[in-house]
């Protein structure tokens, strides 16, 4: 029989799993629609011509479009295209990154767009002329009247296949956080006792009477914050539609509030508070109101007396330098307080 913590475990592997698949189908899809682009990616540049320029009608649904071109002569159009940079909406610099050519394909004339300059061989992907360039370029009666001499689409010589190379390795890096995710769910799905929590869970005790008590007071929380971390009488359980944990509020080790002021233009414009909790077992970090982060340490300063509560610096690197001596000092105050008979309030 599962218990509720093992159901909470097996929901969040089952939906992580379907999560993984939708993604890698969603990109599936998107492949198969650039499927053009894959194409001309694979097979291209194609060699062409005059005779082949001539045959393609829209070229945006052209089949081969990336292309390597090879013209008679080239004339430079004298047009160009500037890179600016500005600061505070004033311009700093401006250099030249391209120019506009006319090369000469025998009949007709095809405008290519480089930065490398005018020549008579160019490979790069061909597009719709740009509305500012023909505006520019054909703004006389004679250039009007020899408008149909030129190819109404231009080559830009920018690299075809930068951005195939960046979605691969993309792809390559999703598909392995995919693959890790997925076989971990999936582990975790079939043997839910292999989960993290499950293990924790099972050094504690009675699994039984810990998931009863959780689901419980799960119910009714004393504290919620906006992440999906709950504080209950006896534990701090973590539920989001991925996500679950659990640890136990007598296994704090540390705990303090994190106040992140934010501003735009230094004009301040509000703050966020945090209650950083650091347990055997896992770190919780709580996004809530002022007042909840301020209810939260104060019981957390009821219930676990012996562990340290507020920051310092001097905490902070004790903390990270030597976790170990921390537990150690965290544990030695919890057995004098015992021995004092100072044990933590009963819930209620």
């Amino acid at each position: 029989m599962d218990t509720w913590i093992l159901e909470m475990v097996r929901v969040r592997c089952k939906r992580r799993i379907a999560a993984c698949a939708i993604l890698l189908a969603a990109v599936a899809l998107f492949g198969a629609y650039q499927q053009r682009y894959v194409r001309n990616f694979l097979l291209g540049p194609y060699d062409l011509g005059g005779a082949e320029l001539d045959a393609i009608g829209e070229v945006t649904v052209a089949p081969e479009y990336f292309a390597r071109v090879t013209g008679l002569k080239v004339i430079d159009t004298e047009i160009q295209e500037f890179t600016t940079n500005e600061r505070n909406g004033v311009e700093t610099s401006r250099s030249v990154s391209a120019g506009f050519y006319a090369l000469d394909m025998g009949d007709r004339f095809l405008i290519c767009k480089s930065a490398s300059g005018p020549g008579t061989n160019y490979v790069g992907a061909l597009a719709p002329l740009p509305a500012e360039f023909t505006a520019q370029f054909f703004d006389t009666p004679e250039m009007q009247s020899i408008r149909d001499r030129f190819y109404p689409y231009f080559l830009d010589d920018e690299s075809f296949r930068l951005p195939g190379y960046i979605a691969i390795a993309l792809f390559l890096i999703l598909a392995f956080f995919l693959v890790k995710i997925s076989r971990s769910a999936l582990k975790h799905l079939k043997n839910p006792s292999t989960h993290p929590v499950c293990q924790r869970v099972q050094q504690w005790g009675d699994s039984f009477a810990i998931a009863f008590a959780a689901q419980r007071e799960v119910d009714t929380p004393r504290f919620k914050g906006r992440n999906g971390w709950m504080v209950t009488d006896q534990y701090l359980v973590r539920s989001t539609f991925f996500s679950f944990n659990l640890l136990r509020i007598s296994d704090l080790l540390w705990a303090y509030k994190k106040v992140t002021k934010h501003s735009v233009n230094f004009i301040p414009t509000g703050k966020t508070y945090e209650s950083i909790l650091y347990c055997h077992g896992g770190e919780v970090t709580i996004r809530s109101k002022e007042k909840i982060s301020d209810g939260i340490l104060e019981y957390l300063s009821q219930r676990t007396p012996w562990a340290f509560l507020g920051f310092s610096e001097e905490l902070e690197v004790h903390f990270k330098k030597n976790r170990a001596a921390f537990c150690e000092a965290v544990e030695q105050s919890r057995q004098e307080l015992t021995r004092q008979g100072r044990q933590a309030p009963t819930a209620g």
